[in-house]
């Protein structure tokens, strides 16, 4: 893993990654649809990082009673991430779903743009020529659809799910199919899913 050093801190390439696909992909569905990203986009990701940083306190208390600015360094780990997952999807589903009626519709493509960013900018840092150029492949023709005002598409049961084994394809590629960074996309994909199925039983 490449790590990117800032004073005595070392940066994880992922981090960067991570937050720097969050306002790329908000960036290009500005370009390519007009339309900014509504607050469940910010909130969602805050309430992640948050969620994880702080999950440092939960599962190594004895370490943040001893030493309490660790948590500044650390956060907390695999567990951390499932923990802010678990809590992301229920923000997503249960109270964003209420203020934002057309969330599926939004959540497909972003969740496609954001992923597939994610892996362009971290093949970039971590000088991974030959998947950054499959990502870039993927990407150009995601933007494509939407220039093309084909969201619609984007958001079809036998697009989205194209977008996503081709997505775990490149990554098995790679890395392993069962890696933390797998189970996320399919994870996700999942909650869009279930969004989807509330917003048909809204519309009926």
């Amino acid at each position: 893993m490449t790590y990117f050093q800032v004073g005595s801190l070392a940066i994880p390439a992922v981090w960067v990654a991570a937050s720097g696909a969050l306002f790329v992909a908000a960036l290009f569905n500005r370009a390519f649809t007009g339309k900014k990203v509504e607050d469940w986009y910010w909130n969602g990701f805050f309430y992640y990082f948050v969620l994880w940083k702080l999950s440092y306190i939960v599962f190594n208390l004895g370490l943040f009673l001893d030493m309490p600015l660790s948590v500044l360094y650390f956060n907390g780990g695999t567990k951390g991430h499932i923990f802010a997952l678990a809590i992301l999807s229920v923000y997503l589903l249960v109270f964003a779903l209420k203020r934002f009626p057309f969330l599926y519709e939004e959540s497909a493509w972003l969740f496609l743009l954001y992923f597939t960013s994610y892996q362009v900018i971290i093949g970039f840092l971590d000088k991974s020529s030959l998947e950054l150029f499959i990502h870039l492949i993927l990407l150009s023709f995601l933007l494509i659809l939407l220039s093309q005002k084909k969201k619609k598409s984007l958001t079809s049961r036998q697009i989205f799910p194209l977008f996503i084994l081709l997505e775990l394809l490149i990554i098995s590629w790679f890395d392993s199919l069962f890696s933390l960074e797998s189970l996320t996309i399919i994870w996700m994909g999942l909650i869009v899913f279930i969004l989807a199925i509330k917003a048909d039983k809204g519309a009926r």
